[in-house]
């Protein structure tokens, strides 16, 4: 049985992959490495182009998300003193409130690199209702 701070994790790590890969794509394609991977790739074998290594390593944005979401997370809702079977409702008093924020300002900034509109935060509304109800334990592969 998962707890309902590992069935949060996975419900935000699947909302925000596209978000995430995107992040992972733009930041290791910057980097100096990568690129003189992506350009020896091309020298070497008959790919595209615009053949990047950064695609072919994209299976790494879900574990490394997963860990990063996981900690922060785990972290955020011990310092926040929130126990496991609160976590439902805490989640979901979150998401209303950065509905709400968004629907004041057309978007939420997190990190002040990351705008989340109101149609994105609702999706996550969504996929937290469906896996995490309030009052309810549900199961840990998460619907969408």
């Amino acid at each position: 049985m998962y707890s309902n701070t590992e069935i949060l994790t996975a419900v935000i790590v699947t909302w925000a992959k596209p978000m995430v890969d995107e992040i992972v794509a733009n930041r290791l394609g910057n980097l100096q490495p990568v690129a003189t991977a992506s350009e020896w790739v091309k020298k070497y074998f008959p790919v595209p182009n615009n053949y990047s290594i950064v695609n072919d390593l994209s299976f790494l944005a879900v574990p490394a998300s997963e860990m990063m979401v996981g900690n922060f997370v785990r972290q955020g809702l011990e310092k926040l003193n929130v126990k496991d079977q609160d976590v439902p409702a805490y989640a979901a008093r979150i998401v209303d409130s950065l509905i709400e924020e968004a629907d004041k300002k057309g978007c939420v900034s997190l990190f002040n690199t990351i705008e989340l509109e109101k149609s994105d935060l609702e999706k996550l509304r969504y996929l937290l209702r469906k896996n995490l109800p309030v009052g309810e334990f549900t199961k840990y592969e998460v619907v969408q």
